[in-house]
């Protein structure tokens, strides 16, 4: 049978899949889905791209939504996550049970709308959530310079607004005030300098955005998962998930 190339224009993830099980994931019982199979990867890239082009004209006329609070991030709903064209998306997730306690992180890495990679590890048994959260949101970084080296565009989604706020707000007045913050010490400050000089150097090429944790997410759900199969497993490297990529599986995996 001759290779097929599946564009998915609307979706859980918009992109170029190459098997059938893969973008009837993105389409199957989702509303207004839009996709079309193509026998070349040139008519499929094409196609995609015109796309993307409409819609980043629509995009530009459409003003911007308000955010809710003048203070933090805005948050990414399912549909806006899918909509927005990038080549590379990163989901971060930390876990900690008890909190503090035996804590993880994980990462779901997504290339053209298909899950591509899982990771998990950094395992603490004296940890917290937030310090979790924190290395999730550094591990995506530096899994996003490898991306932007191979000349990729990249957001990376994390369901934890301090991390988010930390690195991409506070820690720029904090650096300005010889790290130090108004009511007494910055918690988890080493592990926030070493993030956000990473940060600083990408900023320009990556998108750091906020997503509602157990939302239906699938590459949050992800992240999810795998923060919890570091605790279980002990694993104290960050170390790729190396059994056999079944999105259902994973899921089907202990939550956090």
């Amino acid at each position: 049978m001759a290779k097929k190339y599946y564009v998915v224009w609307e979706g859980r993830e918009r992109g170029i899949f190459t098997d059938w099980d893969t973008c009837k994931r993105q389409v199957d019982q989702f509303a207004g889905a839009r996709y079309k199979s193509y026998k070349t990867r040139q008519e499929a890239e094409i196609a995609f791209r015109s796309s993307a082009a409409a819609a980043f004209k629509k995009a530009k006329a459409t003003p911007k939504p308000k955010r809710s609070s003048a203070s933090g991030p805005k948050t990414y709903s399912v549909d806006e996550i899918a909509s927005l064209d990038v080549s590379t998306k990163i989901f971060a997730d930390g876990g900690c049970d008890p909190n503090p306690g035996k804590a993880a992180s994980g990462v779901a890495v997504y290339r053209d709308g298909a899950v591509a990679d899982l990771w998990y590890g950094l395992f603490n048994p004296a940890g917290t959530n937030n310090t979790a959260e924190l290395n999730a949101l550094h591990q995506s970084l530096l899994l996003a310079q490898r991306e932007i080296a191979e000349q990729q565009s990249v957001a990376i989604f994390c369901d934890s607004k301090y991390a988010i706020q930390c690195i991409t707000q506070w820690a720029f007045n904090w650096q300005k005030k010889g790290w130090k913050k108004q009511g007494g010490d910055i918690k988890n400050l080493e592990m926030i300098q070493d993030i956000f000089a990473l940060y600083v150097k990408l900023r320009g090429s990556v998108q750091v955005l906020h997503v509602n944790g157990h939302v239906g997410v699938e590459g949050n759900e992800l992240a999810d998962r795998m923060s919890m199969h570091g605790i279980e497993e002990k694993e104290e490297q960050f170390v790729q998930f190396k059994e056999h990529m079944d999105v259902q599986a994973v899921l089907a995996m202990r939550k956090g």
